[in-house]
């Protein structure tokens, strides 16, 4: 590791010392809350199939920062536990993994025995990046709906920087854009119950996840790597993110929550609701939200434009056909609209976002065909963007042209897509699943151009997007099948037919680049995972896989237009002789779970081929006030390595200290330069106090951040700085039914911007992160 990443360590120490003794000080001074148990409770006992207790066996409500572990005679207790739908889960190693759906909707008590089976565990391949801790799991592979619920985040992208290995790109107050790994914009699939999500904003203005409010959101789930093939195709890395699930039957006909928060400094304001109930056969799921933020000033008193408005509505409806099989419909609509962007252009005037989804799922507990789902869904983006209060709109006399300019960008993404998936048991040794999913995606956007004095058409209708239409349809098996007492294989293989069309292109592309806008592709795609249960405590797994992605409609058919791959405002043309991206990983985990602390550390290598890069062209510049060099989408070669590592240490019962450390290191050996937006070595620890009830919390994390001095200067990117910030969280029930959650986010109020932030295009600075914030939210329960 570099000289400054143990600068940064060591300058850090001292406030992390200090920050712990902060906390520990509020823990032993703080009174301790005493009120009514607010909800339900589980108890039971773990055994055997032969009836012997099984102690340290971890029980747990999935999705959830709720469980327990069994005792020596097999007894656990989960307490505090909210209303709503639970999947109860209990987690052995060298037994099978039980499931229980349960449904608390009061203060009750409910008894459960578990009798778990003694075979080889079969855990889900796709998801061996987290650990059987739930606690290690969260920092390392997904976010629990706790958490989410309880982090003050507006936007989607600000929730998954708290995964380690995961950062996202600011361009905007909720333009973050989630890079995985080093894999960013297509290269990372996202989806949301099964849909498919793609951003509406050419240059990626948008991400895919800020459509989706946090408040509706139940689960997230990251896959670093070529492992999430049943997901869907071009997942080199994958996000999934679960709405809350429907009410059990005999739930009651109308429960739900309404929530207010506030956070100072970005004048971020929430108000939102949520209904749920169930009537014989039928449940629902309404939720509804309205925020709003405004410009923030960073850590050395600098304003940064980031206002921004944003309503959203959705709804999910279920109807059981049978005790084993069911209707979902869901559906949603946001609209955002007045959305600064310090770190483009232009700036979004609105994002209008429809989506539907429709399935049918079939689950039994026996035969050989154990689940089946059938799955479609729509999900469209239209956006209008311009430079209504850049520069750009002022006239210049050192500028060319010296006259203000109107642009604006009107842009529409529509995907259309569906799903058929079957997963059989023969027997007790085998379990197969067979897929078949397919999307399309069309995109289209036209840039006008012209003087905002006397109103004189410069550009008009010209081509960012051509009417470009990408196509997958792929098939896949995948197969998990025990290899002997302790070892487990999981093998997935894909196969993927591509079409990319667009119905037109600018004269001077057709003349310069390309009059073929048409290509197939037939992509094979494979991963191979082998996991050893070593003992009760210790697990290690070793992964392949291999991964293809193919080349986007700004790859492929833009204009001399602006890119999201470089820290630059130059023009880039596209390529439709793109050959698609392919990923090769290999992954090592080793994961511990004892009593007292959980382990978990992942270390990864990948090579990428045909990496989608760019390079300088002679093409002429179409704008004046771009840069003179114009750039062109490429096939290279890129390396990457890096790790992850986590460990939960309970102190006693009620203090448990949290570390985690993430170190990322690309190159693109095409050019033989550091690859862009490759995130610093990162180090957090934080100390919690949970108590014994469960009623309250507070936590104390320290963000230590090395600076990156490899950097891709070719593509304009600079060298960033270290920085250490604090944060203090906290959270209260309060008779029953009001949970109350404050806090403050960068404590010290420091200056910093994170070295994946988009650069201000007329300042050439990086968009800094907002100085101190203190936040407040309370929820009401009904």
């Amino acid at each position: 590791m570099s000289l400054s990443l143990i600068n940064s360590l060591k300058s850090g120490l001292s406030l992390i010392i200090k920050f712990i003794t902060l906390i520990l000080l509020i823990i032993i001074i703080l009174p301790l809350p005493a009120y009514a148990q607010p909800s339900g409770t589980i108890t039971g006992n773990v055994v055997s199939s032969q009836n012997t207790p099984l102690p340290g066996v971890n029980v747990f409500l999935a999705n959830t920062n709720l469980g327990a572990v069994s005792d020596s005679e097999g007894d656990f207790k989960i307490t505090r536990i909210p209303y709503g739908s639970y999947i109860l889960t209990a987690r052995f190693i060298g037994y099978n993994t039980y499931e229980k759906e349960i449904f608390i909707s009061g203060n009750e008590t409910i008894k459960v025995n578990i009798v778990l089976t003694e075979q080889p565990v079969k855990l889900e391949g796709i998801v061996v990046t987290e650990s059987r801790s739930d606690e290690t799991a969260g920092m390392l592979g997904s976010l629990t709906n706790k958490f989410i619920q309880r982090n003050p985040a507006t936007v989607t992208g600000e929730l998954l920087r708290n995964v380690s290995g995961v950062d996202a790109v600011r361009r905007g107050p909720t333009g973050l854009d989630p890079v995985v790994r080093g894999m960013r914009e297509t290269e990372v699939g996202t989806y949301v119950d099964g849909t498919r999500y793609f951003p509406g904003g050419a240059a990626r203005m948008d991400s895919p996840l800020s459509h989706y409010d946090p408040m509706g959101i139940n689960h997230i789930q990251v896959i670093k790597g070529p492992y999430a093939l049943t997901w869907g195709a071009g997942n080199l890395t994958a996000i999934r993110v679960e709405s809350p699930p429907l009410p059990l039957s005999n739930s009651g006909l109308l429960h739900g929550k309404f929530i207010s928060g506030y956070q100072t400094n970005i004048g971020a304001g929430l108000i939102g609701a949520v209904l749920t109930g169930n009537a014989g056969n039928f449940s629902y799921y309404i939720t509804a939200s309205w925020r709003e933020g405004n410009n923030y000033t960073s850590g050395n008193g600098t304003e940064v434009p980031a206002g921004f408005h944003s309503r959203e509505i959705r709804a999910k409806l279920g109807f059981n056909l049978s005790s084993s099989s069911s209707i979902i419909v869901s559906g949603g609509y946001q609209k955002q609209n007045d959305l600064d962007y310090p770190g483009r252009l232009l700036d979004a005037r609105y994002f209008n976002v429809y989506n539907f989804n429709a399935r049918y799922k079939l689950s039994q507990n026996s035969g050989t065909l154990r689940n089946l789902e059938i799955m479609g869904y729509i999900n469209n983006v239209d956006h209008f963007m311009d430079n209504n209060g850049k520069p750009t709109a002022l006239p210049d006399s050192n500028r060319m042209p010296p006259f203000p300019l109107l642009i604006d960008i009107e842009t529409a993404a529509n995907v259309k897509g569906g799903k058929l998936s079957a997963e059989l048991q023969p027997d007790k040794m085998w379990k197969i699943e067979l897929g078949a999913d397919l999307y399309s995606v069309n995109r289209d956007a036209r840039r006008n151009i012209s003087r905002r004095d006397n109103g004189m058409p410069i550009l008009t209708g010209d081509i960012v997007w051509p009417d470009a239409t990408i196509t997958d349809a792929g098939v896949y098996t995948k197969v998990v099948h025990p290899l002997g007492s302790i070892f487990n294989a999981i093998g997935t293989i894909r196969l993927d037919y591509v079409s990319a069309n667009a119905n037109t292109a600018s004269d001077f592309f057709l003349q310069n680049v390309s009059a073929d806008l048409n290509s197939t592709e037939v992509n094979l795609n494979g991963a191979l995972i082998f996991e050893a249960y070593l003992n009760r405590n210790w697990i290690i797994s070793l992964g392949f896989g291999t991964a293809v992605r193919t080349a986007d409609a700004s790859e492929r058919y833009s204009d001399r237009f602006p890119s999201s791959k470089a820290q630059m405002s130059a023009e880039f043309m596209g390529n439709p002789a793109l050959n698609p991206e392919r990923s090769n990983q290999v992954d090592l985990w080793i994961e511990s779970n004892y009593e007292r602390f959980s382990l978990n550390f992942n270390f990864f290598a990948r090579r990428v081929n045909d990496y989608i890069t760019l390079n300088s062209t002679d093409f002429p510049k179409k704008l004046p006030l771009s840069p003179p060099t114009v750039f062109q989408y490429v096939n290279g070669e890129a390396d990457f390595w890096g790790f992850e590592a986590a460990g939960v240490f309970s102190i006693i019962p009620s203090v448990s200290l949290q570390l985690t450390a993430a170190y990322l290191w690309g190159e693109n050996t095409t050019i033989n330069e550091p690859l862009l937006g490759i995130t610093p070595f990162r180090f957090d620890a934080g100390l919690r106090y949970q108590s014994p009830d469960n009623l309250f919390y507070i936590e104390g994390v320290v963000h230590s951040v090395s600076s990156q001095d490899r950097v891709a200067v070719t593509l304009g990117e600079t060298p960033s700085d270290t920085y250490i910030t604090a944060d203090i969280k906290s959270s209260i029930t309060l008779m029953e039914q009001f949970q109350l959650s404050i806090g403050v986010l960068n404590l010290t109020d420091v200056n910093y911007a994170n070295h994946l932030n988009a650069k201000n295009p007329f300042t050439g600075e990086r968009v800094p992160e907002p100085g101190r914030v203190f936040y407040s939210s309370i929820s009401f329960l009904f």
